[in-house]
């Protein structure tokens, strides 16, 4: 496989990590919200429910760190080639 090809792949899972990424991310953020917001009554009349609260937290805080994780070794794998192709 050529560099670019693997540039483009590498573009092509960066996308796939977004998406991926998206849905635990407004779970973090829905959480958080329902724990420490100051309006009194959560978004939605689940996020009353503490333990669901914790349960969104729980599931996808993991996600949200492997999605990191992943896309630090995809953008040091595409730097890397960029940098041999560049020499």
């Amino acid at each position: 496989m050529s560099s670019e090809q693997r540039i483009k792949e590498i573009e092509k899972e960066f996308t796939k990590l977004g998406f991926i990424d998206a849905v635990p991310t407004i779970m973090i953020g829905l959480g958080l919200h329902a724990k420490f917001g100051k309006g009194g009554e959560p978004i939605f009349e689940f996020l009353k429910n503490d333990s669901i609260v914790n349960g969104m937290l729980l599931v996808a805080a993991p996600v949200v760190l492997w999605c990191m994780f992943k896309a630090i070794q995809l953008a040091t794998e595409r730097k890397r080639i960029e940098k041999n192709t560049n020499s």
